[in-house]
């Protein structure tokens, strides 16, 4: 294809794009003015297939603290979760697709969600500021560049296909600027309070050992980032790769080392690795541990590339160790939002007898980068005491009056 009717094919979809989304934006605004908002009430929209982050551990925070003056709901996306959440909570749970959830979506003022900055992410509905209160918890502190600030997404959208959000929550003054810098939005209506799922992490229990007895070992979680451009995550990616004498180095330390890649990445994982392979290096998927936050709580080493994961991990004061095997090309594709090298407390490793030193340090001298950790832990949040809930209710009642 030419560069021409290249050019011209994008512009056919971007104008295209933007008359259907000004039309549905029009549509929605007629139809929510036909409906009261009630300002007590307090819908979580859960938009994913898991019962995880900042969503899943407001509504356990809601559910527990009958302090707060609102009528609380639940609105879910996907079928099998709904059925789950029903079980769970079956006085306040609604299917999106059904008569009864399109009711009080449209009654409600003040809808949490904690994922989706495309407009079109959260179809059949379409959240609008004009009409509601949209309050994103989100998902992660960003590392990586999002929505606005990553350079071919927002060349290939219409401003209009971004997402709007009345408020979103941050843990830093730090990451109040960045989010604000993704996503358009005023300082003042990112909300510096911490998030629900940092409060679990902070305080957690012990439920999963129960089923993983090998949680009671010493524990390494490997959780790469998610690649959407460019190659795939690279798990082990040294050219004196040997799993075999690495399993053999984790065996003498009695400890596991458990591999948690992206969901479209765990059917290559779980073919490669297991206990009929190797029996100290785990498969640590989402079918296996749904919440990664509870899993986090049980780790003694992290390793990951550029996954934020390790910004909350970083509150619990263990160590860390990084692959960045393609930081050069990561970086021209996607890029950073401030400088990796310098916000890494941890070893930067590139090989497997790096990797195997580096784990040796880190079990025999977990302290070692203890003041650096609390160096980049003050930069990325503000609040330690694990009450990130109860202050961003107090955000929402202030948005009520």
């Amino acid at each position: 294809m030419s560069e021409r009717k290249l050019l011209f094919k994008r512009f056919k979809g971007w104008l295209l794009s933007a008359f259907l989304i000004d039309l549905i934006t029009l549509f929605t605004r007629l139809v929510e003015s036909c409906f009261t908002k009630e300002k007590h009430l307090l819908t979580i929209f859960f938009t994913e297939h898991n019962f995880a982050d900042n969503s899943r551990y407001f509504l356990e925070y809601l559910t527990s603290d009958k302090d707060h003056n609102y009528e609380l709901k639940v609105l879910v996306k996907d079928k099998s979760l709904f059925d789950r959440l029903y079980l769970l909570y079956p006085d306040i749970t609604h299917y999106a697709k059904s008569l009864s959830g399109l009711n009080l979506f449209l009654k409600t003022k003040n809808l949490v969600i904690s994922h989706g900055s495309d407009a079109s992410y959260f179809f059949p509905y379409y959240l609008d500021v004009k009409s509601k209160n949209i309050i994103n918890l989100w998902h992660g502190i960003p590392l990586k560049r999002l929505s606005l600030q990553v350079k071919g997404i927002r060349e290939s959208k219409t401003r209009n296909r971004f997402q709007k959000f009345s408020s979103i929550c941050a843990a830093s003054t730090f990451e109040q600027f960045l989010l604000a810098s993704c996503f358009d939005m005023h300082i003042d209506d990112v909300w510096v309070t911490g998030t629900p799922r940092n409060d679990y992490l902070l305080h957690p229990n012990n439920d999963l050992v129960e089923n993983h007895v090998y949680l009671n070992k010493k524990v390494i979680l490997y959780a790469p980032t998610w690649r959407e451009y460019g190659e795939r995550s690279s798990f082990f990616p040294f050219e004196d790769k040997d799993l075999e004498d690495l399993n053999a180095f984790l065996e003498s330390q009695d400890a596991y080392l458990l591999m948690r890649g992206h969901r479209e990445e765990m059917e290559r994982i779980a073919n490669n690795y297991g206990e009929h392979k190797l029996s100290r290096i785990l498969p640590a998927h989402q079918e296996i541990f749904p919440d990664a936050q509870r899993l986090l709580a049980h780790v003694d080493v992290l390793v990951t590339d550029y996954s934020s994961i390790y910004l909350d991990f970083i509150l619990l004061d263990k160590p860390m160790i990084f692959i960045p095997y393609d930081l050069e090309a990561y970086q021209s594709y996607r890029g950073f939002l401030f400088d990796y090298d310098s916000h890494t407390p941890g070893d930067k490793v590139f090989s497997q007898a790096e990797f195997v030193e580096s784990l040796g340090l880190a079990f025999n001298d977990p302290q070692r980068d203890a003041s650096e950790r609390a160096r980049v832990r003050k930069i990325f949040h503000k609040y330690t005491d694990g009450q990130s809930s109860g202050r961003i209710v107090a955000q929402i009642n202030k948005m009520n009056r």
